[in-house]
């Protein structure tokens, strides 16, 4: 086993609906480009990084609880980014898909959000 593969914890994979599942992660995303350099264009690689890195930590930083399907979903649930937008604006239309796939943003994803936050991100 890798370091960075971690037993098996409590996550949403296997949890919740798998959509509900890719708006968590979009949400992740919203909330890691709204505190990390909101104002710098997007990226053309961001995205899939960013998506890619928390899912990855939602699916407690083992590549066995299915981190590669919730990026899919995630991603296939993401919406285009228009040429030039700021990582903090395209987070609001990241946050919009986020709620058209069910998710629902509680006080527990504050308190997460900010534990990954201080263990650093893509």
């Amino acid at each position: 086993m890798n370091s960075t593969d971690q037993a098996a914890g409590s996550t949403p994979a296997g949890t919740e609906d798998p959509r509900v599942t890719a708006g968590r992660v979009l949400a992740m995303v919203a909330a890691h480009f709204t505190t990390t350099d909101p104002s710098d264009v997007l990226e053309p690689y961001s995205l899939l990084v960013c998506v890619s890195a928390e899912a990855y930590k939602l699916a407690d930083r083992s590549r066995f609880i299915g981190a590669a399907q919730m990026s899919r979903a995630a991603l296939a649930e993401a919406p285009d980014a228009p040429e030039g937008i700021t990582r903090g604006e395209f987070a609001l239309l990241l946050l919009k898909a986020a709620t058209a796939c069910g998710y629902d943003w509680r006080s527990e994803d504050n308190e997460q959000t900010r534990a990954l936050q201080a263990g650093g991100h893509a």
